[in-house]
């Protein structure tokens, strides 16, 4: 086994077999206690992670104390600085949280500080046995990696028999593996390398990208540890280290003191939101059956997690590797670090694999019924609409049948009940006619708004398909069924009702049987003439199904629809009508590009925003009104500062996003309506 970088190893190392050697670590399963007890364990996963994250050399670790580990936030993240001296002087490293939490050094540290003050060793004795105890200790010079005593630094052959002991619980020959190599591989070793060495100089000069990548992220804004979104209670958080509070106060003045407890107050926080996932993964795990960690202050804490968030937390949290990536050897000699990995550890990553295929399944099954009975409601819902359609033409056919018997017969009295039946029919199709559509539109909506929603998305995003049946031109005039010499009675025009639009169910088009030579008005003209007998051209309406299509035709004296009811019905403008501000925007970036993009779209098609609210309500409104005072915030300030809003909105995101619990886009309304004052230059 070597330490060395210039080893002549030909072996190919990657991440899973990284993880191959830390998860038995973890899971605490079938380990000798004579060779590696549970503080022996926590402190080899120390050993490598400092390695793996930190590019730790042996005697660096060796040599580290309390007072090296240093907490600071960079660009509001939490970090981890070690101070190493080396012949160049003094030099300094630094980790964030990774997104796996096996890799993670801040839990790996945590965990080990954990069990030497609140876990027995094998003869049941604490290294930290009380407040007293501990104030006669300098624990600025306690020893990160402890040998045989708390100030005195592990050794190299007990560092050598504790590496060479986790190796052989893996299954592996400490003569076959280069540990050193194996230790300082990751998943992008080639983009790493290209990134430079991690130890500066001075903290400053630290490479924040390399930082991030080592992390297992691009960027700060791809930075997101999901398990940092739970916040454990202070009662909980008071059980672990209580020596803060007792031994270090506000009247202590060493600086290393009150590093320290910073140190302690960081990782306990981090430690509990992590022991959620380690309780749930690797319940055999010394912290798992600790004491403080089967408490009520912490099982109510876990608890209150419900399980569809947590199993979303356990699987962004938990490396998922992929057995077949194996150590190779071009040599004879080639080893494979998963042929002799334990049972456990197979059947747990199956397992876990398993259920999270069982989580999606059950997933997509529940949003498949959702859909089903949202179109079953849809069908439902249209099918009353069409026999509505249905009567309602049926009820024109019969009237348009009485209007044609009554001309027929061409006397004076039949004029006023031809106005009563053409009006009747005209307030059919205005008032149920309109209706119908509208509420069959309505229900198109609805069920587009569930499938999107289905589909992650908060709001419709496909458009209602226009109507595909082109307006019918204006059918010819009744006036040749009337000769002007018939009556002297004045004139008493009749208007025909606006044209329906066929429904789907109206599969057959109204036939025209009637054919009229000229195009005109329908006016009753007074004449001189003696009235002529019309009745053999006369002929009723055909029944439903093959009855002329009537259009509208205009009335003098009477208001004629304008351009704006076409546009009113416009397909496009009805989509943008029925938009809502998303729920789901949940960065100040989503909130101002989903409410800037529901005004340009109102303000394209000539919506006002009275009309936009009219349609949503109140509910809406009070909605509308919370994202409009972050908006004006922003705009304000901006026309204060005499800069542009990206740089008003990079401000408050950072001061939102970068804080120990990060802020919400509710937490600003509420601030701003009281009256809160917002600094934007100080992100702390």
């Amino acid at each position: 086994m070597s330490d060395s970088e210039d080893s002549e190893d030909l072996n190919e190392y990657t991440i899973e077999d990284y993880y191959k050697i830390v998860r038995p670590l973890l899971a605490a399963n079938n380990i000798n206690a004579n060779y590696l007890d549970n503080h022996k364990l926590l402190r080899t996963l120390v050993d490598f992670s400092l390695s793996h994250s930190l590019s730790l050399k042996n005697l660096q670790k060796r040599e580290l104390e309390f007072r090296n580990l240093i907490p600071k936030k960079i660009n509001y993240v939490d970090s981890l600085i070690i101070e190493t001296k080396s012949a160049s002087g003094t030099q300094y490293t630094g980790c964030f949280r990774n997104r796996c939490i096996e890799f993670c050094p801040h839990f790996a540290i945590a965990a080990y500080l954990f069990s030497r003050f609140h876990i027995p060793d094998e003869y049941g004795a604490y290294e930290f046995t009380s407040t007293e105890s501990i104030k006669k200790v300098s624990l600025e010079h306690v020893m990160l990696l402890k040998g045989n005593s708390k100030h005195q630094a592990i050794s190299y052959s007990q560092q050598h028999k504790s590496a060479v002991n986790a190796l052989s619980v893996s299954g592996l020959d400490y003569k076959d593996v280069n540990l050193g190599k194996l230790l300082a591989t990751h998943k992008n070793n080639e983009a790493l390398e290209s990134m430079g060495r991690l130890s500066k100089n001075s903290i400053r000069a630290l490479s924040r990208p390399l930082m991030l990548a080592l992390a297992g992220f691009d960027s700060f804004e791809d930075y997101d540890i999901i398990r940092n979104s739970i916040e454990p209670p202070q009662q909980l958080l008071d059980k672990i280290f209580p020596f803060l509070t007792d031994i270090i106060d506000e009247s202590t003045r060493s600086k290393e003191l009150l590093q320290i407890k910073e140190l302690f107050l960081m990782l306990r926080r981090s430690l509990c939101q992590d022991m959620v996932i380690i309780k749930k993964i690797y319940p055999s795990n010394p912290l798992s059956r600790s004491e403080i960690f089967n408490s009520p202050e912490f099982l109510n804490f876990a608890q209150s997690i419900d399980n569809e968030r947590l199993n979303t937390i356990i699987n962004k949290s938990c490396f998922i590797p992929n057995e077949d990536n194996i150590i190779c050897d071009d040599n004879e000699g080639s080893s494979r670090v998963g042929s002799s990995d334990n049972t456990n550890s197979k059947s747990a990553s199956k397992e876990l694999k398993l259920k999270t295929l069982n989580k999606q399944m059950n997933l997509v099954l529940r949003q498949q019924q959702e859909i089903n009975q949202a179109i079953y409601k849809f069908t439902k819902s249209q099918t009353e609409i069409f026999q509505k359609q249905n009567e309602l033409i049926q009820k024109v056919n019969q009237s348009l049948n009485g209007v044609l018997i009554l001309l027929s017969a061409q006397n004076k009295t039949s004029i006023p009940l031809v106005q009563q039946a053409a009006q009747e029919t005209q307030n059919y199709l205005s008032t149920v006619g309109q209706s119908n559509i509208e509420r069959g539109i309505n229900n198109t909506f609805e069920l587009l708004n569930v499938l999107n929603s289905n589909s992650g998305h908060s709001q419709p995003q496909s458009s209602v398909p226009p109507f595909t049946q082109q307006p019918q031109p204006l059918p010819p005039s009744l006036s040749n069924l009337l000769h002007p010499e018939t009556s002297n009675i004045p004139q008493a025009p009749v208007s025909e009702p606006p044209r329906v639009i066929p429904t789907q169910q109206q599969a057959m088009p109204l036939q025209q049987q009637l054919q009229y030579p000229h195009p005109q008005q329908f006016y009753m003209q007074p004449s001189h003439s003696p009235p002529t007998h019309q009745s053999a051209g006369m002929m009723p309406m055909a029944p439903y199904g093959t009855a002329p299509a009537m259009g509208p035709v205009p009335v003098p004296g009477q208001p004629q629809p304008s351009s704006s009811t076409d546009a009113s019905q416009n397909p496009e403008r009805q989509r943008v009508l029925h938009r809502r501000l998303s729920r789901q925007a949940t960065t100040l970036y989503e909130m101002w590009d989903d409410f800037k993009g529901l005004e340009k779209a109102l303000e394209d098609y000539g919506i006002s925003v009275t009309e936009w609210l009219k349609l949503h309500g109140s509910s809406e409104r009070q909605f509308r009104h919370t994202r409009m005072k972050i908006i004006k915030f922003i705009e304000d300030e901006a026309e204060r500062r005499n800069t542009n809003v990206e740089d008003i909105k990079q401000r408050l995101h950072n001061k939102m996003r970068n804080r120990i619990r990060p802020w919400t886009l509710d937490e600003v309304q509420r601030m701003l309506t009281a009256n809160k004052r917002i600094n934007l230059d100080d992100n702390s």
